[in-house]
């Protein structure tokens, strides 16, 4: 054999890798641009005067391949030169080394195998092994239930107040709910973590026509228009037309959060106001009709079309309901505390005021 089969031939010789147990083989000028397992020994090979070219975007957060491998393997994890070059741990790597010579990287066991997708599949499966956590073998779909949730809500309190690192550690966090499910189903013969990449690339595919088809949209509105078009293809694919355009709604989403992609979906089918001066009347009609209600089922009624018209409103304003009412939430108890520490700057028991002398705090406090 001659060329570059023999070259790779030579290089596993060397290496003492056996491709039938698995094995890597990615040039040093793609390493920030591909996916690779940790898990499965890794050769490098030199990038034959490729050194410098441009890295697909969006894969890494670091942009040289020193830094992807620093980032996916221990500092001390041992790299080797092959060709008689010595060894080298991760910690010490530059890019222009790699790009210099081929070089062998070591496989990562399953626990050590930390920043990547396959490592955690891996700790999962152990955890949920006969000798593995009691508690997490006895976990199931249902019972897992409030911490997927928790963990969504938490994640989104990181993007609105956290740092890099506690978003980056909240994402984990509800990653792991994900890889759990998976791995439940894995278990009865359902699905497994594969399916679900597949299933949700597949699916951004298909509803993005205009980056990975041929087709031309015109503006956001038409881009939106495409995906409820091509969801409702989806559902009468799978049988589920009859639930009509709002019947993937998910049941379980808060109230707001559900009216919000209600009106969202309708609007996109074209069943809106033509101006946001429709809507405003519509908050005025429901107020009016809810300060008419006579009893408490008509009040909660009306009640409810008001909230309704809000979120409509909120929706005219590229304004998100969920957050304006959290904000809200968040600025009273601010003030509240603030309320506090004065009341007891001048001496005075809170809970002894008049509801005047609290309101006289209060503004005070708003007025700061």
């Amino acid at each position: 054999m001659t060329g570059p089969g023999r070259r790779v031939d030579e290089l596993l010789t060397e290496a003492e890798l056996d491709p039938a147990e698995g094995v890597q083989l990615v040039s040093a000028d793609r390493l920030s641009s591909v996916a690779f397992d940790p898990s499965l020994p890794l050769v490098i090979l030199r990038s034959e005067g490729a050194a410098g070219a441009p890295v697909l975007p969006g894969r890494h957060a670091r942009g040289g391949p020193a830094a992807v491998l620093r980032a996916l393997y221990p500092d001390a994890h041992p790299i080797r030169a092959l060709g008689g070059a010595g060894e080298r741990a991760v910690a010490d790597l530059d890019d222009e080394s790699l790009a210099g010579s081929d070089w062998l990287v070591p496989a990562l066991s399953p626990v050590d195998n930390l920043a990547s997708p396959h490592g955690m599949a891996a700790i999962s499966a152990r955890l949920r092994a006969p000798d593995g956590c009691p508690w997490d073998r006895r976990q199931t779909h249902l019972s897992l239930r409030p911490y997927l949730l928790e963990e969504a809500y938490e994640t989104v309190d990181a993007i609105e107040h956290g740092t890099p690192a506690d978003l980056a550690e909240e994402l984990g966090d509800l990653l792991l709910q994900v890889i759990l499910h998976a791995q439940f189903a894995a278990e009865e013969g359902a699905f497994d973590l594969t399916d679900v990449y597949r299933s949700i690339a597949a699916k951004i595919v298909r509803r993005h026509p205009h980056v990975f088809g041929g087709l031309e949209v015109d503006g956001e509105q038409q881009v939106l228009s495409n995906w409820e078009a091509i969801k409702a293809g989806e559902r009468a694919e799978r049988g589920k037309d009859e639930d009509g355009a709002f019947g993937g709604v998910a049941r379980a989403l808060p109230a707001l959060a559900a009216s919000r992609e209600i009106q969202e979906r309708a609007s996109a089918l074209g069943w809106d106001w033509e101006t946001i001066d429709g809507v405003w009347e519509k908050v005025t009609e429901e107020h009016a009709e809810l300060r008419a209600a006579g009893t408490d089922d008509e009040r909660l009624h009306e009640m409810g079309d008001l909230l309704f018209a809000i979120v409509n409103l909120a929706r005219w304003m590229k304004l998100d309901p969920e957050e304006a009412l959290r904000a809200a939430n968040r600025r009273w108890v601010a003030r509240y505390r603030q309320v506090e520490q004065l009341a007891a700057q001048r001496g005075v028991e809170l809970e002894a005021l008049s509801l005047a002398e609290k309101d006289e705090l209060w503004d005070e406090v708003k007025a700061r």
